[in-house]
């Protein structure tokens, strides 16, 4: 039968060309979703548990958005593309096994000497928070985060942009991964601002070369990191004049390029938390993190944040404010589309306080109306001149 099939849209696509390159760019133009899983979620039973998740909170999803016009027409571009009936898991849980089969060796050991109620706790804390803490460190985030560049790539290759949906510790990275992906960096400005020999910066006015992401300017070592947490540059200038004139080929191999990110959806987010840097203003960083915001807001890309409010690691992130500020003031330097970036807490999950964390996926209705919500009032706040 399915031979048969074959054969039939073989003769079809003969008979009716222009038929057969409609339903083949229907095909292709499609929103793929990709789930990264959080913490706790190594071990087979945990695996299950997630991909279980997926599929049900992605139906759930695909139902809720294909009910709405307003996803119709801003979300979906009025049909130009449609959403994937087919979830995309990016299970980086495997990586941390060894240093897990170590913790669990140890927990072992202290159950001779702990109070039974101490040792739970113990053993809760531990698996909840190990992979959190283990993927917050670049040693272990920058292999992972290469994994997924190679699933966003493809996608790309393939002509269909990608929605990232980072769940619990899987919030790092989805974040990691723009800061170091996305191409926000412009060379001249960067260097302009470090201290570098007047004759490498007049060497970069005059051989200009496209922006890039974080990521490329480190792997050609024209960039590292102090102790300090800045980025510096390198100091010898023939040295770098030869990795500058690379970049452009190091942008393409390291970067991620436009278009390939539709938006970002981050959920039971603990980043406030564990990146608490991002809100001291004299961190080094963040002059990059606004760059990045700034990127995503001149091309069009949403960052959604949505943790239910009796979420206990869902930590509250209420900037919104802050970057409709920021998207006010590059609606005067800018013509291209402004995307947004919006964070909603508001929604209980009727869960118990200890359950409420992993509730996202068997209340993954309630979930998909708050995303929902979520995309429909950041959207409006950033473009109310266009509804």
């Amino acid at each position: 039968m399915k031979n048969l099939f074959k054969i039939i849209f073989i003769i079809f696509c003969i008979l009716y060309p222009s038929a057969a390159n409609a339903v083949t760019d229907n095909a292709v133009n499609e929103i793929k979703f990709i789930y990264i899983n959080g913490s706790n979620n190594n071990d087979k039973k945990m695996k299950k548990w997630f991909y279980d998740g997926i599929n049900k909170m992605h139906a759930n999803i695909i139902k809720t958005f294909l009910n709405s016009a307003f996803i119709e027409k801003y979300f979906l571009e009025e049909n130009k593309y449609h959403i994937s009936p087919a979830p995309e898991a990016f299970f980086w849980g495997d990586e941390s096994n060894e240093e897990i089969d170590n913790l669990n060796s140890d927990l072992k050991r202290s159950k001779f000497f702990s109070p039974k109620l101490a040792q739970t706790v113990r053993i809760m804390i531990a698996h909840y928070l190990h992979d959190a803490i283990w993927i917050s460190h670049y040693r272990n985030m920058f292999p992972v985060i290469n994994l997924l560049h190679k699933k966003v790539m493809l996608n790309y290759k393939n002509n269909n942009p990608v929605i990232l949906l980072g769940y619990s510790a899987g919030a790092f990275v989805s974040y990691e991964y723009i800061f170091y992906k996305l191409p926000y960096i412009n060379l001249e400005e960067y260097f302009s601002k470090q201290y570098v020999p007047g004759e490498f910066l007049d060497y970069i006015v005059k051989h200009k070369k496209n922006n890039t992401c974080m990521d490329a300017l480190i792997q050609t070592n024209l960039a590292v990191y102090n102790a300090e947490g800045k980025l510096v540059p390198a100091t010898d200038s023939e040295m770098a004049k030869a990795q500058y004139n690379k970049m452009d080929e190091y942008t393409q191999r390291y970067c991620v390029p436009k278009g390939a990110i539709k938006g970002i959806v981050n959920f039971a987010n603990p980043q406030v938390l564990f990146y608490s840097d991002l809100s001291n203003k004299n961190y080094p960083l963040n002059y990059y993190t606004e760059l990045l915001y700034q990127y995503l807001l001149e091309n069009n890309m949403f960052f959604i944040t949505v943790n239910y409010a009796d979420d206990p690691f869902g930590y509250c992130d209420v900037n919104n404010n802050e970057y409709l500020k920021l998207s006010n003031n590059l609606k005067n330097k800018t013509s291209n589309n402004i995307g947004f970036i919006y964070s909603k807490n508001d929604i209980k999950s009727g869960r118990t306080f200890l359950w409420a964390h992993t509730s996202y996926w068997s209340t993954s209705k309630k979930f998909s109306k708050a995303l929902l919500n979520a995309y429909t009032d950041g959207y409006s706040l950033y473009n109310l001149n266009d509804i």
